[in-house]
């Protein structure tokens, strides 16, 4: 082998050493950045699964709180109407009393509405039609003036109308429970409901 052939075979074998030592470290410097851009995707993918979960907490969260929000709705709708339902049926059955119960309790109203003052009374149609003989004279017992039945009838349909010096007092069970309607759904709430 001549001088020029030992020169070549150096040179192919140094260039052969160069390249893959530029090979191994274009190797290293492209694992390194395949390994750097798989921990970014990683980090990347790890980060959208914790956005993803946080997310889905939140609408679970939001979700909870509007089933419970609309269960309150409900259950507050369904309270309030047993309470309404409730009312009625006591109007209805005060309205329904027999007679004797029925002017028994119109006489305790008298008691407690009446003014220590002369008045009027006024009554509805059937009430009128009804009423015990001797009823004026056990209402005037227990008032605490002097009360004259008035001879028309009241536009009610149960309870009575005291009237002094031209200011007249609703007693009529429909004005009672419109008035107090709330006072009673509080109480009927609370013997109901707790």
């Amino acid at each position: 082998m001549s001088g020029i052939d030992k020169i070549i075979e150096q040179i192919e074998l140094d260039s052969r050493h160069v390249c893959d030592s530029v090979t191994d470290e274009a190797r290293r410097k492209a694992d390194a950045i395949l390994s750097q851009a798989q921990q970014k995707a990683q980090d990347i993918v790890d980060e959208g699964k914790a956005q993803t979960a946080a997310r889905v907490e939140n609408i679970k969260k939001r979700g909870d709180s509007a089933a419970d929000l609309e269960e309150k709705r409900i259950l507050l709708n369904t309270k309030q109407r047993i309470i309404s339902e409730m009312l009625r049926t006591g109007l209805s059955e005060a309205k329904a009393l027999p007679d004797n119960e029925y002017f028994d309790l119109i006489a305790g109203m008298v008691e407690k509405a009446s003014m220590p003052q002369d008045g009027v009374i006024r009554f509805g149609q059937k009430d009128l039609s009804r009423m015990p003989a001797d009823f004026m004279g056990r209402l005037n017992s227990v008032c605490k003036g002097t009360l004259v039945l008035a001879k028309d009838a009241a536009d009610i349909d149960a309870g009575f109308i005291l009237v002094y010096g031209g200011i007249e007092q609703n007693c009529s069970f429909d004005a009672i429970f419109t008035g107090e309607r709330e006072e009673l759904s509080d109480r009927a709430g609370k013997l109901l409901f707790g």
